[in-house]
């Protein structure tokens, strides 16, 4: 088991150091991310024609995304995302390489409501899976939420090990971060505009703004 999970890391680490060598050289694939067409799938939720669009740009390891989502998000899909007033887009940025590998958890199946079912997982346990330097720790704490999300071992290995999914994820990361500047988390930008993190009775003010206008 434990030469497992050294075979797992090892490979991870690798993969890890050469995305994060590309995130943080900005003229690099500059080209590629505005002209290639990836396989980039947006996860979000609501009707396409939702009069107002928020798209929330979250780290998966940043406390007060893991709060908005418990808290606050609940709330959004009851009163707009459900009655088809506002499609919400979840964007991850990857501060930390932890981040990125649970992503990688959240998309293994590049399906939206599989993805949304994990992201809640790794919120609520998100202390626990984020909380080690230990890069064995980790890599098992992941595998107990995806197995909670009903994933096999296997898949949720292969899928830490998916370098080129990975490397397609940062190139986007890159473009949107540039796009929206996006320097914190939790940032939204609604109907295109950048705000800060709010609270629920911040966010549903400027939601009715927008309904009105």
């Amino acid at each position: 088991m434990k030469f497992l999970f050294y075979k797992i890391n090892s490979r991870i680490i690798f993969l890890l150091a050469s995305i994060f060598i590309l995130v943080f050289n900005q003229g690099l694939f500059a080209s590629e991310i505005d002209n290639k067409n990836y396989l980039y799938q947006e996860m979000e939720k609501g009707e396409v024609s939702a009069p107002v669009v928020m798209i929330e740009y979250a780290s998966l390891t940043c406390s007060h995304c893991a709060e908005f989502y418990k808290s606050v998000f609940p709330k959004l899909k009851r009163n707009y995302i459900d009655k088809g007033l506002l499609r919400m887009v979840h964007r991850e940025i990857y501060f930390d390489r932890v981040g990125l590998w649970a992503a990688l958890i959240a998309r293994c199946s590049n399906n939206k409501e599989k993805y949304f079912g994990i992201l809640k997982i790794l919120y609520e346990d998100q202390k626990r899976w984020s909380g080690s330097n230990d890069n064995d720790t980790i890599v098992e704490e992941l595998l107990k939420v995806s197995a909670k999300a009903g994933m096999s071992r296997a898949s949720a290995i292969s899928c830490l090990e998916d370098e080129n999914k990975a490397l397609e994820l940062v190139r986007k990361f890159k473009s949107y971060v540039k796009k929206d500047e996006i320097e914190s988390t939790p940032t939204f930008v609604i109907n295109g505009i950048k705000y800060s993190n709010r609270s629920f009775e911040e966010l549903k003010e400027i939601i009715e703004k927008n309904l009105r206008n």
